[in-house]
């Protein structure tokens, strides 16, 4: 079964989601936080938000903006504020406004974690991640009582197109099991799903209210630079549209976009967390819908776009006469090629462009492409972003003077398992916008630091646990240099070469 929120069901009970009800004071909230509470909100397939000060029911939330609050903290009332001092939901002030640059940034991760909040106190959170589910029917038979060799049976169920598969009982009796497996998309199937229920007995959810001290660098008045986002899915496309809500307040901006994404198309189920794409790109490849995107919206941006990352890209140029993968010829006689025209770049073009980037941003769901985008980032002396979600955890990293191997080991660049949320992932994955959402504008943030002209961002890391709404903030004053051992990832990536 595929839909809207197919993937996100491994990790909420929508059933409650849709039944949610939160309210606030348009007008005493700044607006850019109602809107990214309107935006994940739609994402998550919860009602729209109620402009008032109290909720409808006892069962709602209310959600009350610290210098206006006039209620005390209890289940159902959350305070919130965000400032130059960080983001505090525990009622403290957050001090003077935060720079209206960093506003949508800084107001998508205060959004996440109310969203966050409001799912645990109201038990819509799976108490266990739950990536695939199928619905068999088990017919248990003895072959030997009438002879007849079960592989040559024919096992139906009438009106329902079926699987089947023959497996020993392995209990001694020599039965046999026929397990017939409805199709994913059998409106059985599809209302068992939906009445499935796990609960956790004796759980007590904590309210949780947590903080964020954050120091932010001032930012120029002008922004300016090359960003390489490798990966246009939940964290890309979160990434870069709270860049460009931020961007919007800038009083002048000369950006250039490098955008790769291998998808060859946007499935309806992406629509809950990639916040770029509506129903009208359904069937697009994500780079070209991405570029559409962008140029709407930075009509003046440069926007470039590849379909995949590969090894002869971290390469030089005077290298690449026979190695890699050309993309080009690979996709050629592909049915899919009529959807993306002329407008990805060659490896050639793409080296050319890396070799002017300042920043590159992982956004990608295998661990051999990120030791690669990590390696090029080292080669050319910028800093490599890393993101990465699962389940209801997100991680942010900067990667300048450590890198992919130190942290995971060598083995991390042979790893080509894909953890996707796609339907054809190697290892299913559910998702949700709301750790997409995060580490993404975790993301934004490095950007805009780096298109303001610091070396780095002044953010190293930053983890979220969404299920306890628990998080872990790593930041230094200091801006630091790319340093990290080109020759450690490099030999990591390609052990052969550095054994010649």
């Amino acid at each position: 079964m595929s839909d809207r929120f197919s993937r996100q069901r491994g990790l909420v009970r929508q059933e409650a989601v849709s039944q949610l009800s939160v309210s606030l004071q348009f007008d005493g909230f700044p607006a850019t936080f109602v809107e990214a509470m309107k935006t994940l909100g739609e994402q998550l397939g919860a009602p729209e938000l109620v402009d008032q000060a109290s909720p409808t029911s006892n069962d709602g939330f209310q959600i009350e903006w610290v210098p206006t609050a006039k209620q005390e903290p209890g289940a159902n009332c959350l305070h919130v504020s965000y400032g130059a001092k960080g983001i505090f939901l525990d009622g403290s002030s957050a001090g003077e406004a935060i720079d209206a640059v960093y506003e949508p940034a800084i107001a998508t991760v205060a959004a996440c974690l109310i969203w966050s909040e409001i799912l645990r106190r109201s038990e819509a959170y799976q108490p266990v991640e739950i990536p695939k589910i199928s619905v068999s029917v088990n017919v248990r038979v003895n072959e030997n009582s009438l002879r007849n060799y079960v592989p040559t049976l024919k096992f139906m169920l009438d009106g329902h197109s079926v699987n089947q598969n023959v497996r020993e009982a392995d209990d001694g009796t020599m039965h046999k099991r026929v397990l017939l497996r409805l199709d994913d998309d059998d409106p059985l199937v599809q209302d068992l799903i939906k009445k499935l229920n796990v609960h956790l007995p004796g759980q007590e959810v904590t309210p949780r209210s947590p903080i964020l001290p954050l120091s932010l660098p001032p930012l120029h008045e002008e922004l300016s630079g090359h960003l390489s986002i490798v990966g246009a899915g939940g964290l890309g496309t979160w990434c870069l549209h709270t860049l460009v809500e931020g961007l919007k307040y800038a009083d002048r901006t000369d950006v250039q976009f490098l955008v790769f994404d291998k998808d060859l198309k946007i499935e309806e189920h992406n629509l809950n967390r990639q916040v770029i794409y509506g129903p009208e790109d359904v069937g697009s490849t994500k780079i070209a819908a991405t570029r559409r995107w962008l140029e709407q919206r930075l009509p003046h941006a440069q926007v470039e776009t590849v379909l995949e990352l590969t090894d002869a890209m971290a390469h030089a140029a005077e290298e690449n006469a026979d190695d890699g993968i050309n993309l080009d010829e690979l996709f050629s006689s592909a049915p899919e090629v009529d959807l993306l025209g002329d407008e990805t770049l060659s490896i050639q073009e793409t080296i050319e462009q890396l070799a002017s980037t300042d920043m590159i941003l992982g956004c990608l769901d295998a661990m051999r492409p990120r030791v690669l985008a990590n390696c090029i980032a080292a080669k050319q002396g910028v800093p490599y972003i890393n993101g990465g979600v699962a389940a209801l955890e997100g991680a942010y990293h900067q990667f300048t003077n450590d890198s992919l191997v130190e942290m995971y080991g060598p083995a991390a660049a042979r790893n080509t398992t894909v953890m996707s949320c796609q339907e054809d992932g190697a290892v299913p994955l559910s998702s949700i916008v709301l750790t997409n959402a995060f580490v993404g504008a975790f993301q934004a943030i490095a950007a805009l630091q780096r298109l303001s002209g610091y070396p780095s961002s002044s953010i190293r890391s930053a983890y979220w646990n969404a299920y306890e709404n628990t998080v872990d903030i790593q930041q230094g004053a200091d801006h630091p240099v790319q340093s990290a051992s080109v020759e450690a990832l490099s030999n990591a990536l390609w052990p052969e070469e550095a054994l010649a």
